[in-house]
């Protein structure tokens, strides 16, 4: 609603603007016009000025020929008498050169005489040589004969003053001239400087209402938009609310069928009514709490898997993968619904695709098996079959049945969580629309895509397009022998140095190597392992990536930068991660190999068996495991393979100092981890250093739950999530694997 309002009155927010910019234009047009009357006031008064000065040159002139005129008159006229009418026309012209000189001593003349110099003084001495021929002419009838002479001499007298005021006067002229040439030069300058700089700011100012203009548009469209965007969010806000509203029915409508199973079944077996239920009728009871139970965990692994993705959680562990096995075993665990519905289960994998590659097995598996459930669920006759192949480089596995197909229109939100083809969909197969949504993040994560083609009543196929990394030929060789049998090398005086920096995973790692035929050096940190490599030659050395002073990472880099044996000498990581990018950071820092933690004496046998020679092979049968969890004494916490190897590695009485020494070592971590967690700012360096170690003890312990726990934790710190959930998990499963160590070894006596 404030996005329509916004969008239907944008000019609202530029109406300011315009109003102030409207008064900015007046004013600015008001001043250049003030500016235009002064400059006209001025130029008229200059004007003015040049008419007087050009007036007073003229009077100045004519009093000068007036003056030479009136001589020239009485020098014709004859000395001895004059006649009346010349008298009088003599008088006439001295009378009219006179009011000339009234003319210079009034008004604006007086003002302009008075800024020449000496003009003013020739001036009065011209007035006072008038004066006296004023009582010398006089008119015929008041004074006959004239003094022709003395006037003669006298108008001489005047002439030499009336030239010298004209020299004057017309030098002040020139003077005058010159000087306003000079100011109309600069004023011309000033005038062509200022109408350059108007013009500037002309096209300033039409540049910039340009760029306002543009930028009120775009500020139009953006808020245009913005609407259009808060509409779309409140539609998807909306339509989330309704497919997680949907979901809620849909979970709870799916977490109530098994349990009424699990339920109606159980009760049965508990509290028989009529009679006593027959071997037959337990069996199919106990199977049909089986296949409910079976349901309800698929479903919560579902949930959680989802809510895992979601939060970030996920991590992969690449390794070497056999695909053609991993096919096999998706097969396998669907053949017998396949037959049960009578829909044809098959396989087929292309020549061009490599036999061992490098992936995270658990998540290809579980996209797998994702798919080709759904593919059985949808298909009531025909076939599924599961292809693998190759497509531009990538691996390409495809899931293709012959069931209903899923029309266009629903395509396009298949892979959204709580999402599925139709609402009827749910009524009639079940499940909680989050299988495609968990494969369609799995495969983001591993750098792939997933994809559907169908068409209704057609059947469809979902593809799946992966990276395809290939494995070299010494790893995909020894996974195929640790495919086999467990083969044990033996390497008679073959140097090792181990660089760990813990103790329990030391005295493990020391044991195995020693089985194996191994000379074992120990080195607890770089400065150790730098003092060692300056003494002798080893034929490997087997680097924990974290250490107390320094990264095993730079530790390599700073080994294979040291001249001789080191730049080629194996290198092979030891670390309890498993992630994509700890392999890759650990082969790009100049490591060979790479292992992950808990070891097998096979597999620590089989890599060693790529870098050092083998003096004889040995096929060890090692004892019978227990599949953890069995009989309820384990419940998965520990692994109890590692267990029986770790005590026909290093005997029985080894084994318990080594268990004693963990759960010591356990005990100061977790105390050391609580102290940490109590101080603000948290020391998150600390806290991954301590989460790192406890996982690695757990890993070769066997102690696979409280590994996982310290993983969690671990994450937890980096990603800044809460804390404090996943320390108590951590605590937990710390008391019950100290249960099930005790356990063990009483058992194991």
């Amino acid at each position: 609603m404030c996005a329509d309002a916004v969008s239907r009155h944008p000019h609202s927010l530029l109406r300011y603007p315009r109003r102030f910019k409207f008064v900015a234009i007046v004013s600015v047009v008001l001043f250049a016009s003030a500016l235009m009357v002064a400059a006209l006031a001025a130029w008229r008064q200059d004007s003015l000025t040049q008419g007087l000065r050009e007036d007073t040159s003229w009077v100045v002139y004519k009093l000068d020929r007036d003056t030479v005129q009136l001589l020239n008159a009485l020098l014709e006229s004859s000395r001895d008498s004059l006649a009346a009418e010349d008298q009088n026309a003599i008088n006439l012209r001295f009378e009219l050169l006179y009011s000339r000189i009234n003319v210079l001593t009034q008004g604006e003349f007086t003002r302009l005489l008075e800024q020449v110099p000496n003009a003013r003084v020739l001036v009065e001495a011209i007035r006072q040589a008038l004066d006296v021929l004023d009582t010398l002419i006089m008119p015929y009838d008041q004074q006959r004969p004239l003094a022709v002479i003395e006037i003669e001499n006298d108008l001489q007298e005047l002439s030499r003053l009336t030239e010298r005021l004209v020299t004057t006067i017309n030098a002040f002229q020139a003077e005058a001239a010159t000087e306003e040439r000079a100011q109309l030069s600069t004023l011309y300058r000033l005038l062509i400087t200022l109408l350059v700089g108007m013009s500037i700011s002309a096209l300033l100012v039409v540049v910039f209402l340009v760029r306002e203009m543009r930028e009120s548009a775009s500020a139009r469209r953006e808020q245009e938009l913005l609407g259009l965007r808060l509409e779309e969010a409140a539609k998807q806000a909306q339509s989330a609310n309704q497919a997680k509203s949907d979901f809620l029915a849909v979970v709870s409508h799916e977490i109530r069928t098994p349990l009424n199973g699990v339920l109606g079944m159980s009760e049965l077996l508990v509290q028989p009514q009529q009679h006593t239920p027959s071997p037959q009728e337990v069996r199919e009871y106990a199977r049909t709490i089986n296949d409910s139970a079976t349901q309800l965990m698929n479903m919560i692994n579902d949930i959680l898997d989802f809510s895992k993705i979601e939060a970030g959680h996920l991590t992969l562990e690449e390794s070497p993968v056999e695909l053609e096995a991993l096919m096999r075993g998706v097969i396998a665990l669907y053949e017998p619904r396949a037959q049960a519905s009578g829909v044809r289960l098959q396989m087929h994998i292309d020549s061009a695709v490599p036999r061992w590659v490098s992936l995270d097995a658990y998540r290809v598996r579980q996209v797998l098996q994702n798919l080709v459930a759904n593919a059985l669920k949808f298909t009531k006759r025909g076939q599924v079959v599961l292809s693998l192949g190759r497509h531009q480089g990538q691996l390409l596995l495809t899931v293709a049945d012959t069931g209903c197909g899923i029309p266009a229109v629903q395509q396009h939100h298949l892979f959204e969580p709580f999402q599925q083809a139709d609402a009827s969909v749910s009524r009639r197969y079940g499940g909680t629309g989050l299988g495609l949504a968990i494969c369609k993040r799995l495969c983001d994560a591993m750098g792939g895509r997933i994809g559907v083609k169908s068409q209704e009543g057609q059947g469809s196929t979902f593809w799946v397009a992966l990276p395809q990394v290939d494995v070299p030929p010494h790893v995909e060789v020894a996974s195929q022998a640790l495919a086999t049998a467990p083969q044990i090398s033996h390497f008679s005086d073959g140097s090792v140095l181990l660089v760990e920096d813990d103790i329990v995973n030391r005295r493990v790692l020391v044991g195995m190597l020693q089985r194996l035929g191994c000379l074992v050096e120990v080195a607890e940190n770089a400065q150790q392992t730098l003092s060692l490599v300056k003494e002798r030659s080893y034929d490997i050395i087997l680097m924990d990536v974290q250490l107390p002073d320094q990264d095993g990472l730079t530790l390599t880099r700073q080994l294979r930068q040291q001249p001789g044996w080191l730049a080629k000498v194996p290198i092979m990581a030891m670390t309890a991660g498993g992630a994509v990018n700890d392999r890759k950071r650990c082969l790009k820092a100049g490591m060979d190999d790479y292992l992950t933690k808990p070891l097998s004496l096979a597999t620590l046998s089989q890599r060693l068996a790529q870098f050092i020679k083998v003096d004889s092979q040995i096929v060890e049968k090692l004892p019978s495991t227990t599949v953890p969890g069995v009989d309820g004494w384990n419940d998965g916490l520990v692994d109890e393979r590692v267990l029986q190897q770790l005590q026909t590695t290093l005997s029985k009485p080894s084994l318990d100092e080594l268990i004693g020494l963990f759960l010591k070592h356990t005990a100061a971590y977790l105390d050391q981890l609580r102290e940490q967690l109590a101080v603000q700012p948290m020391p998150t360096e600390n806290i991954q250093r301590l989460t790192h170690q406890l996982r690695g003890e757990a890993a070769s312990i066997g102690a696979c739950a409280m590994a996982s726990a310290a993983h969690d934790l671990q994450q937890a710190v980096e990603a800044g999530f809460a804390i404090d959930p996943h320390f108590e998990a951590l605590e937990k499963q710390a008391v019950l694997t100290f249960d099930v160590l005790g356990t063990w070894q009483s058992r194991a006596c």
